[in-house]
């Protein structure tokens, strides 16, 4: 099932390269190797984390991401995290490797967590999207995306303040995977109501639909992906990419 990881979604995406057939969506994606975090596919929530925190597969690395050491990974345990979403508090084991030549560690971070975040990424995409997709007010905001008061103004300001200053890398790089494979993008067009909006975290929130219907077509494993994945689906995409924080 690991044969394929060691192929990183952004040496697979080199244009004119070559993809080995049985090279799936979780065995391209599965490598982001970026600082010391793996940023992996279990599922689309935490609460399908937990119900299979039994019997999932922790996939090991081929090869350090600091050294860059094949085969010297060993398993170190776990660390729990306390995510949260609109209704209560989680508790959940992330897996970590241990580098036996540069005596680093990396963990796995599911792909519905965003690094230095408590809340899910389900509920930060509904904030960043009534924001700058919707237009919404702060205060319009709060009552859509914090019914309970949690999370709070101040929290979600700066979830949004954070997306829009991280926004025209992302940005950057979604256009340029596009222009290379999906050429006919809509939003791609320099002309028209075609482009999409002009400033860029609304773009970003377009282009990542874009983005997610070309992987579509080529990753059969992303068929149930839809709008509400959008935003998991480019935090995978781009740290593969070896791009850093999304919010």
């Amino acid at each position: 099932m690991y044969s394929g990881i060691v192929y990183a979604l952004r040496s697979s995406l080199e244009k004119g390269a070559a993809r080995p057939k049985d090279t799936a969506w979780r065995h391209v994606l599965w490598v982001g190797l970026h600082h010391m975090v793996i940023v992996t596919d279990f599922g689309r929530t935490v609460q399908e984390y937990l119900a299979l925190s039994q019997r999932l597969v922790f996939p090991r690395p081929a090869q350090c991401p600091a050294c860059q050491a094949v085969a010297a990974l060993i398993g170190h345990g776990f660390y729990w995290r306390k995510p949260l979403d609109l209704e209560r508090a989680y508790r959940i084991r992330i897996k970590r490797w241990y580098c036996t030549v540069c005596h680093h560690t990396l963990s796995l971070l599911p792909s519905f967590l965003l690094r230095f975040r408590h809340y899910v990424l389900v509920v930060i995409q509904a904030v960043v999207v009534a924001r700058y997709e919707s237009g919404a007010s702060w205060a319009q905001v709060a009552r859509q995306c914090a019914p309970h008061g949690a999370p709070s103004v101040r929290t979600i300001r700066r979830w949004c303040r954070s997306f829009a200053a991280h926004a025209p890398v992302w940005w950057a790089a979604v256009q340029q995977t596009l222009a290379q494979y999906d050429a006919a993008a809509p939003g791609l067009d320099p002309l028209g109501e075609a482009a999409g909006p002009r400033e860029t975290p609304p773009a970003l929130l377009q282009a990542a639909l874009h983005l997610l219907a070309w992987a579509k077509t080529r990753w059969v494993e992303l068929a149930d992906y839809g709008l509400v994945d959008r935003l998991r689906f480019l935090w995978h995409w781009g740290f593969g990419q070896g791009l850093a924080r999304l919010i």
